[in-house]
């Protein structure tokens, strides 16, 4: 149990470290799972996808790509620390106008000991987090989209605080290059009983390039309110691509938690893509909590 907890104090100090809570700062935010990387591809490409969001999944990174398409359903399952799980599912459904996004977002952290103020044993808690989103993303004008979403956030420990926040987001280009500013988890705090905990409000901006058929990279500067700025760069290559299947391999790194112990901030991973159906995995490097797994399943809606 106590190897558990220490792992959900790294966990959510230094994997949502883009708050700043591993800047030495004071770690007083809720909610910072809304930080995590919510699907492999992402997670493979070192967090850079403000300038490249693509299907459901832009639900969450930057609700402009939504309108951009291609419309998806997908699912990313990750194995954090211990036996600390984190499950999204989105959905971006391409309507005559712009695009419908619809997610939902579930951590979980397992059993955990509970002690009265005596320091006796009172049971057990499992404390969760979640939320669910609603967005719609719109062309404004050719290669110029504008996105928004809403989200209601549920936290609970040993009693339970909600909030609700708000996305934005602009994303300006076409195929070949495409930059891409968003704002995230604008709201007010999240209240734990009569004390308030701000949201990990963040801003990003991210550049994608398509530079050769087989190569694209992205890079994206982030802004905590809270915190230190820090870097995301990745890359994806196509080992083999053709109009049936397609295998890539991606890589990146991070700077959100370069103040933490042993190898940290780099992250690798591939992709397997045949007829609209596309499957992820990626690996991260978390330095003291070791290395998290992040499995993706997606389908294509539409052309």
């Amino acid at each position: 149990m106590k190897t558990r907890a220490l792992a959900i104090a790294g966990l959510l100090l230094c994997a949502a470290a883009r708050t700043g809570l591993c800047a030495n700062e004071a770690g007083t935010g809720a909610a910072a799972f809304l930080n995590l990387p919510v699907d492999a591809r992402g997670a493979a490409m070192g967090g850079a996808v403000a300038g490249s969001p693509r299907g459901g999944m832009a639900l969450f990174q930057n609700p402009a790509g939504l309108g951009a398409g291609p419309g998806s359903v997908a699912f990313s399952h990750s194995l954090l620390a211990e036996d600390i799980s984190y499950d999204v599912l989105a959905a971006a459904v391409p309507l005559c106008y712009g695009a419908l996004g619809v997610g939902l977002q579930y951590l979980q952290y397992g059993s955990l000991a509970s002690l009265d103020n005596t320091g006796l044993a009172a049971g057990t808690i499992s404390p969760r987090d979640g939320a669910a989103s609603l967005g719609y993303g719109i062309a404004l004008m050719k290669d110029v989209y504008l996105g928004a979403a809403g989200k209601y956030i549920n936290s609970k420990i040993s009693g339970s605080a909600s909030a609700l926040a708000l996305d934005a987001g602009l994303l300006i280009g076409g195929r070949e290059l495409s930059v891409g500013l968003s704002a995230q988890n604008l709201g007010k705090p999240m209240k734990f009983r009569d004390e308030g905990a701000p949201l990990p409000v963040i801003y990003r901006a991210g550049l994608y390039a398509h530079y050769s058929p087989a190569l694209q990279w992205s890079a994206d500067v982030n802004f905590p309110k809270d915190g230190r700025a820090w870097i995301g760069v990745g890359a994806e290559y196509a080992l083999a691509k053709g109009q049936v299947w397609s295998l890539l391999a991606r890589a990146g790194y991070s700077t959100a938690a370069m103040d933490t112990k042993r190898v940290n901030g780099l992250s690798a991973g591939f992709g397997l893509a045949h007829k609209g159906i596309a499957v992820d995995y990626a690996f991260r490097t978390m330095g003291l909590l070791g290395s998290t797994h992040h499995f993706g399943l997606s389908c294509r809606l539409g052309k």
